[in-house]
């Protein structure tokens, strides 16, 4: 049953990715505590998402504000360089509490739309974001923070953003089975859910010009919120 609840919501969120261009990872690591062990949820979600994205990206390949990634990739390899260093002390114990206050915070926090012209800024956000997604799973909004002070055309965000979190995804991949992480017994969920977020990201494509985003938003933000609650919750009460 688990495994049936897990493919249909990589397929729900994928779409709504490829809609907004943000949201879907968020939204599917906050369903994934309680389903899978906590060791395991922040390298199978880094899977599927690398699925999700680069299928995003290749159904938008003339897109790519190429500008942009080539510094975030340098950025990107460092912080997966180092963060290989620091993930081996990690204790998953208590992630999902840390997944639901990081989720809260990135959603509800207001990041300024002025604070981020540093010399080298997509670089320093490469770094950042990688090492940031190998400890909590998700930091696409982080990426989001940066992109929206460019005044990219929305097809031309979406896309962007998908390229950055193929890099991320594929980075945490690799650090984790470098670190001895075995993939091969949840194998079978990651295919199934690859398949799903691929779909997804076709149907979310065809849809992206016929959905009012900003009640799109208003929705997936609440159902966030809702989803990161129950994974604080359910870690206190455990404790």
């Amino acid at each position: 049953m688990e495994t049936f609840f897990l493919i249909g919501v990589s397929f729900l969120t994928s779409t709504c990715t490829a809609i907004i261009g943000m949201g879907g990872g968020i939204m599917l690591i906050s369903a994934m505590p309680g389903l899978l062990p906590a060791a395991a949820i922040v390298p199978v979600h880094g899977a599927v998402q690398l699925a999700s994205n680069s299928s995003r990206v290749l159904l938008g390949l003339r897109h790519i504000e190429w500008r942009i990634f080539w510094p975030f990739l340098a950025g990107a390899i460092l912080g997966a360089v180092v963060g290989s260093r620091a993930i081996i002390r990690l204790s998953f114990d208590y992630l999902p509490l840390y997944l639901g206050a990081f989720i809260l915070l990135v959603t509800w926090v207001p990041i300024p739309k002025k604070s981020f012209r540093l010399p080298g800024h997509f670089a320093v956000l490469g770094a950042l974001q990688t090492f940031l997604s190998l400890f909590v799973g998700v930091s696409g909004p982080l990426t989001n923070a940066f992109l929206v002070r460019e005044d990219l055309p929305k097809d031309r965000l979406v896309i962007t953003h998908g390229i950055t979190m193929t890099a991320t995804h594929l980075f945490k991949i690799l650090v984790f089975g470098f670190v001895g992480f075995a993939f091969t017994p949840h194998l079978p969920l990651i295919v199934g859910m690859i398949v799903a977020v691929v779909l997804g990201s076709w149907f979310g494509t065809k849809l992206r010009g016929h959905i009012p985003e900003d009640r799109f938003r208003k929705v997936f933000k609440a159902l966030i919120t809702l989803l990161s609650i129950r994974m604080i919750i359910n870690v206190l009460y455990i404790s």
